[in-house]
Order: structure tokens, then C-alpha cells, then sequence
């Protein structure tokens, strides 16, 4: 008897290429208001301190991480998973990644920032082991303020 797919076994995470920026950019615009432009996400291939990551399921790509190591923290700068593919736990199995990888480069620390709103995503980081660490005042371009929130490693 063949022996039975696992959930992690359709999911995979790499490295990013420039050639997906397309489909990257596509998520972004799907997931938020205010998205990064493509350019954005162009640059950020040129930076040494970034890291993108994408996840595939069955071989599509449908979500990605943009992480800056700075010293011995690392930052989300963006993250975001295709609308139709959340709520299977891909964004869960994305954050451990980030966190093996910053774990790996050295870092103590994972910071991020998230709309005060954003409940969904504030549930995730907590199931994750994130934590308010502070906030900041209409810190987004409506004036809603964010949380910052961090888990130590």
C-alpha cells in the first residue's frame, strides 16, 4: 500500500528568484491596501541584509517573506500568503522557517509590526510565540497604529 501524503510533503520553501517578483507583486496587491510596488521587491534582491523566501504548494508559488538581518535581530518586513491558500497553515510552516533560518544566521531576536486591526495575523503570532512588545502611534497611512511584536530565540 503507497504510503500517504503528508500536508508538509505538498509544501516547500526556497529561496526567491527574480523571476517570481511577478507573482510575488500579484500576492501583495491581493493581500493589502496599500501594497509595495514591484519595484520594491526588485530592490530588495540588491540588498545584503534582505532574505526573501517563497512557499510553493503542489508546486505553485503562493506566499513569501521579506526578512531584514540586521546584527543579531531579524525583521519581517512583509509577509503574506495567496488569499485562496490561507487558512491551511502554510503562513505557520513559512514563520518556522524564518525562524530556523534567523536562528542559523545568528539572530536572538524576530521583530515585526502588524496593524492593530489585523487580528487574524496577531492570532498567528502569538500561536507562534510572538508577543506585544510595544506600539506605535498611526504608524500606517490611515492613521491605524501598529504593534510591535517579537519572539525571542
Amino acid at each position: 500500500m503507497p504510503k500517504k501524503n503528508t500536508a508538509s510533503s505538498w509544501i516547500k520553501i526556497r529561496e526567491a528568484k527574480l523571476t517570481d517578483v511577478w507573482k510575488i507583486s500579484k500576492i501583495e496587491r491581493d493581500s493589502f491596501e496599500k501594497p509595495w510596488g514591484i519595484d520594491a521587491f526588485i530592490y530588495e534582491f540588491f540588498k545584503k541584509h534582505s532574505r526573501l523566501w517563497v512557499i510553493e504548494y503542489n508546486s505553485e508559488l503562493v506566499g513569501y517573506s521579506v526578512v531584514w538581518i540586521i546584527k543579531d535581530e531579524a525583521y519581517i518586513a512583509n509577509i503574506a500568503v495567496a488569499p485562496s491558500f490561507r487558512r491551511k497553515g502554510l503562513a505557520s510552516f513559512l514563520i518556522r522557517h524564518i525562524m530556523n533560518e534567523a536562528q542559523n544566521l545568528g539572530c536572538s531576536s524576530i521583530v515585526l509590526e502588524v496593524k492593530r486591526s489585523n487580528i487574524a495575523a496577531i492570532n498567528l503570532y502569538k500561536k507562534m510565540g510572538f508577543e506585544i512588545v510595544g506600539i506605535r502611534e498611526k504608524m500606517y497611512s490611515d492613521g491605524e497604529d501598529g504593534l510591535i511584536m517579537e519572539k525571542l530565540l
